[in-house]
């Protein structure tokens, strides 16, 4: 049942214009960022690892969405605050 394991294991923070992805069970393969309406910001396709940051991403004061798929097919949908 995918609903038993209820730990999360991506975790996101957002602060001094850095975005922050930590995984704490598998490697991070994908990270998309959109803003509320779907635009896209930001992609990266090349990560394996379990933490990535991204720094310099260009976003007033919003709510974007942080899509990260890990390496065995998990895919999370975030909000954070930037």
């Amino acid at each position: 049942d995918d609903f038993s394991n209820t730990e999360q294991t991506v975790l996101i923070s957002a602060k001094e214009k850095i975005i922050e992805v930590h995984s704490n069970k598998e490697n991070i393969s994908e990270i998309s960022i959109f803003d509320v309406s779907g635009k896209l910001l930001y992609h990266e396709s090349t990560i394996d690892a379990t933490a990535f940051k991204i720094p310099g991403l260009y976003s007033g004061n919003q709510v974007l969405i942080v899509k990260t798929t890990l390496e065995n097919g998990t895919i999370t949908s975030t909000k954070t605050i930037f």
